[in-house]
């Protein structure tokens, strides 16, 4: 076990010029190591934040720097953990760090720099990688967007995950309006938004709840369905018992509500006029929009191959969500730099492993032999 390490005492000179220097004079702690099926695996806390970092016998000297998704509850990492999406990373000898954050929710102020202590760690152990890609899901998507927008000259490419590339403030706009929608049509069952109770959890009784008041009320569901897009009576209920504590940690760490649908005008139902005229209406407060157009709104200024991979139906992240990511992009000078791909699924980030390898392969192509991949459904399925 390592206790007490410090960057200053394990550094060579050549490799503390590739790390960086936010790593210096953090500790590692609870530090567990295995091999299992040629594969060194590593988890420990660095900073007190924990991490995984897994390298094949064979490494090619490459490394993956990986961004989980939102998560409610702190991420912790586990040497027996399955790593179904990361498996096809590693057999083509590619090393995979992972970094749980200081920060749960919303967590893109903390992520990006407790992830570059952890490459920069895995650099004072292992030496500088000779080529670093990032990719990310979810959440870790748009974490995967800004790394490769801010620092291209240390990424030579990045795969996104069922991202949610676009800008957060318009996410969370969306899930908002959709979320007062569901109240017009089904209330009682969820609180009110302005602001959600700081004892709400989307428990399993309240996804039950949920799902019954859909059965019960089909004509309602299809009004619903209509302007939410996609998403059928068994997986909305989990996505809107969820989307519902995201905009809870969203009105907490932003301060204030950052979310509104006062002007909003919603069509595509039975009765657009009793909805709208119904619909509970709220107000954004200018300083919690203020902090998610910080964290974060993309520049689009992509200078290195980026492919983005998504399920066609995906009821919690719209895969046309990402089109306002490739519209920044188009509009900075970067188009070619940028593709996106998806699976015929119904779902929230459920590729299986074989896909992600396919995804990762089309990237790597584009990268090392200039094969850009062509939009569209990802080949091979």
């Amino acid at each position: 076990m390592l206790v007490g390490l410090l960057l200053a005492s394990t550094l060579s000179v050549a490799q503390a010029r590739n790390a960086p220097a936010a790593y210096a004079g953090l500790h590692v702690h609870d530090v567990q190591r295995t091999t299992r099926a040629g594969i060194a695996i590593e988890t420990g806390r660095l900073g007190g934040v924990a991490y995984r970092i897994d390298v094949p016998q064979d490494w090619n000297q490459r490394l993956v720097v990986f961004y989980h998704g939102y998560s409610l509850d702190p991420v912790h990492y586990d040497l027996d953990a399955p790593q179904a999406w990361l498996a096809p990373m590693l057999a083509r000898g590619y090393a995979v760090i992972q970094s749980a954050y200081a920060q749960t929710g919303w967590a893109l102020q903390s992520a990006m720099a407790d992830t570059a202590q952890l490459r920069a760690y895995f650099s004072a152990r292992h030496g500088a990688p000779r080529q670093t890609l990032v990719a990310g899901d979810s959440m870790g998507g748009a974490l995967t967007a800004l790394t490769i927008e801010s620092d291209p000259g240390n990424y030579q490419g990045a795969l996104a995950l069922c991202g949610a590339l676009a800008p957060s403030w318009e996410l969370g706009q969306r899930q908002f309006r959709m979320l007062a929608a569901f109240a017009y049509y089904f209330p009682g069952i969820l609180p009110t938004l302005g602001p959600v109770p700081v004892d709400y959890a989307p428990t399993p009784e309240i996804e039950k709840r949920i799902a019954a008041t859909f059965a019960a009320h089909p004509g309602r569901f299809a009004d619903l369905r209509a302007i939410w897009h996609v998403g059928t009576p068994q997986d909305l209920p989990g996505v809107i018992a969820f989307a519902t504590a995201l905009v809870q940690r969203a009105q907490q760490q932003a301060g204030g509500n950052p979310f509104g649908n006062a002007g909003y005008v919603y069509l595509g139902t039975r009765d657009d006029a009793a909805l709208n005229a119904g619909v509970t209406r709220y107000r954004a407060d200018p300083a919690a929009v203020a902090y998610l157009l910080r964290y974060y709104t993309p520049s689009g200024r992509l200078l290195r191959p980026m492919l983005e991979l998504h399920d066609l139906a995906d009821p919690l992240v719209p895969a046309d969500s990402v089109d306002a990511y490739a519209e920044r992009v188009q509009r900075a000078g970067h188009a070619g730099m940028f593709v996106q791909q998806y699976v015929p699924a119904e779902g929230h980030c459920v590729f299986t492993g074989a896909e992600v390898g396919r995804a990762f392969d089309e990237l790597t192509r584009w990268i090392d032999h200039g094969q850009r991949p062509q939009p569209g459904k990802l080949p091979g399925g």
